[in-house]
C-alpha cells in the first residue's frame, strides 16, 4: 500500500499546510511583542489575548517535528518518548487554545452581567485564576501522553497527535474541544441576548458597542474555524478510507483551519481600537516613514477596563 509520504501531492499538501502555519507565528509572535510592550494592552481581556496569541504560537510550531519526518528519506519515525518530550508543550499549548477562548467568554461575561464586582477586584489575582482554570485542558492532555507513553515508550512512531494520546484518547479531547467551542459560542450567545436587552433600555454606550462588536468579530472567525477543523476530523475519523484519501482530508482540513487562526491577527488589528493604537505605537518609525506627512493626535483615556478592551 502506498504511503501518503511517498506521493508528490503529500509532500506539497504538507509543505502548504507548514508554510501558511509559519504566517500564523509571524502573526502571532507580532501579537505578542505588542502586548507585552504596550502598556494600553495590559487591561485582563487585553493580557488574556496574549496569552491565547502564545499557546497560538505554540500550536503553529508542533508541526515542525512531524513536518521534519515527513519530508526527510528514510524511515520517517521516532520512539515514541521522544516524540512525547519534544512535542509535549507545543501540543499542550495548542489544546489550551481551547480552553482559553472559553476563559475570554467566561471573563466577557462577568464583565457585563457583573459590571460592580468585575471593576473592583483584585486584577492580578483574578487573571492567575482564570489563567490556572485554563490550564485543566491541557492537564488532562498531558495525562493521556503519560499513560500512551508508559505502555510502549520506544515503539517508533511518526509522531501524530494520535501516536501521542492513543486513539481513545484522540476521540475524547477532540470531543472534549469540541463541548468546549459550544460552551465559548453560548456565552457570547448569552452576552448579545444582555447586550441588545441593555440597547432596548437605553443603558448601553459606545465604548460597550464598540468591545463587543470587537469580540463578535474575532471570535466568530475562531469559532467557526475549530468547530469546522474538529466536525471535520471526527467525520474524516468515521469514514472507512484508505491511507492517502484519510491523510489528504486531515492535511486539507489543517491548512484551513491553519488559515482561519492566522486571520484572527490581522483583523484583530484591524477592528479593535486598542491593538490598532498599540501597533501604530510600536511601529511608529515605520509609520512616519509611509505617512511623513501625518498628524499626531493625542489619545483621551478613559478610565475603565471597557474602553481599554475596545
Amino acid at each position: 500500500m502506498t504511503e501518503f509520504r511517498e506521493t508528490s501531492i503529500g509532500k506539497i499538501m504538507f509543505g502548504t499546510n507548514i508554510f501558511v502555519d509559519q504566517i500564523g507565528t509571524a502573526f502571532y509572535t507580532l501579537l505578542i511583542i505588542v502586548t507585552i510592550k504596550q502598556k494600553r494592552l495590559h487591561g485582563t481581556c487585553h493580557l488574556l489575548l496574549g496569552i491565547y496569541a502564545v499557546c497560538s504560537l505554540l500550536s503553529k510550531i508542533q508541526i515542525l517535528l512531524p513536518f521534519t519526518l515527513f519530508m526527510l528519506p528514510g524511515y520517517g519515525k521516532i520512539p515514541r518518548l521522544y516524540c512525547a518530550l519534544i512535542q509535549i508543550i507545543p501540543v499542550g499549548g495548542c489544546m489550551n487554545t481551547c480552553s482559553l477562548m472559553l476563559i475570554i467568554g467566561i471573563d466577557r461575561m462577568l464583565a457585563i452581567f457583573l459590571p460592580i464586582w468585575y471593576y473592583s477586584r483584585n486584577k492580578k489575582r483574578y487573571l492567575k485564576i482564570m489563567f490556572i482554570v485554563s490550564l485543566s485542558f491541557p492537564l488532562l492532555f498531558l495525562g493521556f501522553v503519560i499513560y500512551t507513553a508508559i505502555q510502549d515508550p520506544f515503539l517508533n512512531v511518526q509522531c501524530n497527535f494520535s501516536d501521542l494520546v492513543g486513539s481513545d484518547g484522540e476521540d475524547i479531547l477532540l470531543s472534549i474541544q469540541l463541548v468546549l467551542i459550544c460552551l465559548t459560542l453560548l456565552c457570547y450567545i448569552l452576552m448579545f441576548f444582555k447586550l441588545f436587552y441593555d440597547q432596548w433600555k437605553g443603558k448601553i454606550c459606545n465604548i460597550r458597542k464598540s468591545l463587543y462588536k470587537t469580540l463578535a468579530i474575532i471570535m466568530s472567525i475562531q469559532i467557526f474555524g475549530y468547530f469546522f477543523s474538529l466536525s471535520g476530523y471526527k467525520i474524516v475519523k468515521l469514514m472507512s478510507l484508505s491511507n492517502v484519501p484519510t491523510n489528504i482530508f486531515l492535511v486539507s482540513i489543517n491548512c484551513l483551519s491553519s488559515l482561519s487562526s492566522t486571520v484572527e491577527v490581522p483583523v484583530l488589528f484591524a477592528v479593535s481600537s486598542a491593538h490598532n493604537l498599540a501597533l501604530k505605537d510600536e511601529f511608529n518609525w515605520l509609520y512616519n516613514q509611509f505617512f511623513k506627512d501625518t498628524t499626531t493626535t493625542s489619545v483621551v483615556y478613559i478610565n475603565k477596563e471597557d474602553a481599554k478592551e475596545a
